[in-house]
């Protein structure tokens, strides 16, 4: 597909100042944040920039966000000429309602997929507009666009996202995965001995940050791979959920496969 966007918007008033949730519509709008695919780049829109913004969005083939159909473009559509519901739009939250049959809330599913969440609620955004803080509710505004940018590229790696239930993580399947996916492309690399260089997770109980690391798999069963690192040059092992991209880089150097 061509042109996508990722959005996310924060309003100047809450729901109990409009008189319940029907009125979205009444909400206004602060800022919308966008991350547009084909630049590459974040940027914000206040209101006073709704025209710029709109003339973004004519030119968008797929809109991604979360709660976005009933939530931000019920915001917007009072701004715009442009009919939203005539833009194909992935909705992250409907489609897990779609699959799960309830909601999960955009920080649950922040922390059980990449171990990292929001930077703070809806309501401290509208005390930041009425507090004139924009460098905060901007930041607050991408910081949502980049979770949601997330979620949405690891379903599309991944093939699945991740939510907590009954105090354990379990993974369900979403329906916008490439294909191959990771754990396929893993498995490739392993059978025709290639070197993969990865983006993964690395986690632990005070910080959680992102590693490159140049492997030669070993062995690989459902969740984990036994690889050689060649930054720690040693055998490792790797949560398959954990890596966030990978790429073949060559050849793997000589050795002998082996099972767990």
């Amino acid at each position: 597909m061509g042109k996508k966007i990722v959005f996310d918007l924060e309003t100047k008033k809450t729901f109990d100042e409009v008189g319940g949730h029907q009125n979205a519509h009444l909400l206004g709008m602060s800022v919308c944040g966008v991350y547009d695919y084909e630049t590459g780049k974040y940027s914000a829109y206040k209101e006073t920039e709704i025209k710029e913004l709109e003339n973004l969005f004519k030119q968008a083939d797929l809109l991604i966000g979360f709660n976005s159909k009933h939530f931000d473009n019920a915001v917007l559509q009072p701004y715009f000429n442009l009919d939203l519901k005539s833009i194909p739009h992935l909705d992250i939250l409907e489609e897990i309602v779609k699959k799960l049959g309830f909601r999960i809330k955009l920080e649950s599913l922040a922390q059980s997929t990449l171990y990292s969440g929001k930077s703070g609620s809806g309501l401290d955004a509208i005390a930041y507009y009425h507090r004139g803080e924009w460098d905060k509710l901007i930041k607050y505004c991408l910081d949502d666009v980049k979770v949601t940018k997330d979620l949405y590229e690891y379903g599309q790696k991944h093939g699945c996202l991740w939510y907590q239930t009954a105090g354990k993580i379990v993974a369900f399947d979403v329906p916008w995965a490439e294909q191959p996916n990771i754990k396929e492309i893993l498995m490739n690399a392993l059978k025709k001995y290639q070197q993969v260089e990865i983006e993964y997770l690395n986690v632990t109980s005070d910080h959680t940050s992102r590693e490159f690391r140049t492997i030669d798999i070993i062995a690989m069963d459902e969740e984990k791979i036994k690889a050689y690192d060649h930054g720690a040059r040693s055998e490792r092992v790797f949560t398959i959920a954990k890596i966030l991209n990978l790429k073949v880089v060559g050849q793997m150097s000589s050795f002998q496969p082996q099972l767990f």
